[in-house]
């Protein structure tokens, strides 16, 4: 079968590029005919235009401001152009694409590839807190003909005003089949009028073995904990402090931007496989990130996790962590920090958890590919 998938992936960020090798990975190895379709807006490819403000944002309101801001994006740019290359080598090795290459809706309405199936997701294409989660496109409004479906799609953001409702449900009613990746997804389609089916992540869908051939890594003569961390967050810094003083471990950190004075040793120039590398040795994870989570779940790796401050997307962590029967290692306060220092994790529950659901996972798209 022809399959064209359409999420954000390259985005230079790992769980977006990681869940988009899984999904055509996994697809692909059933014998199909599997791609990625090219689609980048502009609101998707700003994070190395050191040249863009956000027009809303108090810092375009003044020229000296627009200056300063442009050199320190700038400046950003440089301290993690090794990041950068590591990303785009992994998006030219492993993950195949159209040929075409879409900027826009209107570019892909006009011309889109010709596919049997369209699938939408994973990773947080419906969260219209984004820009992403407002285009049509993510919503297969493109597609002239073949099936519609979603893979693991996400909301993440559980207020969603009433036009965008209508907008979405009015959408997804054209979908053959709708799976999401959270809970509160079920709940949300329900009050459309939808059925949909709970799934989970596509780096889920691998095996252990196919992640650790992919992984790039040295491996590291320390005993670790791994720490990544989108805020600097301070209660996570004080956790990861304490918890790696307690066991006699270093403090290993993958960073977006500017190293953590912290950690005993950073790495800025970390691509999608040094950070399966990465946490594939660690003897802990902490960290805000929802992917990093799930590969500490697949290698059974200790893990704590702090919710975003910044961003509506923290319901996404609870239902993982909750699906696995880890909701203490959610860090919400110093009493339940210091509960989870001490916590024992149960691997052969967890693999019992991860193999029921990926029954339930792989038989969606078995179904949806009959």
């Amino acid at each position: 079968m022809k399959i064209k998938t359409l999420t954000t992936y390259d985005v230079y960020n790992y769980g977006a590029a990681l869940q988009a090798y899984a999904l055509m990975t996994y697809l692909s190895n059933l014998g199909n005919d599997v791609e990625i379709i090219n689609y980048q807006p502009d609101y998707l490819t700003r994070k190395y235009d050191y040249k863009w403000v956000n027009p809303e944002s108090a810092m375009s309101r003044y020229a000296v401001t627009r200056v300063l801001y442009r050199i320190l994006k700038f400046l950003q740019r440089q301290t993690t152009i090794g990041r950068k290359r590591a990303f785009d080598q992994f998006t030219r090795d492993c993950l195949r694409t159209t040929q075409c290459r879409y900027s826009s809706f209107d570019e892909l309405s006009a011309n889109p590839p010709e596919s049997d199936l369209y699938i939408a997701g994973s990773d947080q294409i419906w969260n219209v807190f984004y820009e992403a989660g407002r285009d049509p496109a993510f919503y297969l409004e493109f597609v002239q003909q073949g099936k519609r479906a979603s893979y693991a799609a996400s909301f993440s953001y559980l207020d969603i005003d009433e036009a965008n409702m209508k907008r979405i449900s009015n959408s997804l009613h054209k979908f053959t089949a709708i799976s999401v990746r959270e809970h509160h997804g079920l709940e949300l389609l329900s009050q459309m009028g939808l059925k949909g089916t709970w799934v989970l992540d596509p780096v889920f869908l691998l095996p252990v073995d196919e992640w650790e051939r992919l992984a790039n890594i040295k491996i590291p003569s320390d005993k670790y904990l791994l720490v990544y961390d989108f805020e600097r967050n301070s209660a996570l810094q004080d956790f990861a402090r304490t918890y790696a003083q307690r066991r006699g471990l270093k403090i290993y950190s993958i960073n977006d931007t500017y190293p953590l004075p912290y950690a005993d040793r950073n790495f800025s120039s970390a691509g999608p496989r040094e950070f399966v590398g990465l946490i594939r040795h660690c003897a802990a994870f902490v960290s805000n990130s929802f992917h990093g989570t799930a590969f500490s779940i697949l290698f059974h790796k200790p893990v704590f996790v702090f919710n975003r401050r910044r961003h509506k997307v923290n319901s996404r962590m609870e239902s993982l962590l909750g699906l696995f029967e880890l909701d203490d290692c959610l860090i919400k306060s110093p009493a339940s920090a210091e509960k989870a220092m001490e916590r024992i994790f149960d691997y052969d529950k967890i693999e019992s958890i991860k193999k029921r659901e990926l029954v339930r996972s792989m038989d969606f798209l078995r179904k949806l590919l009959a």
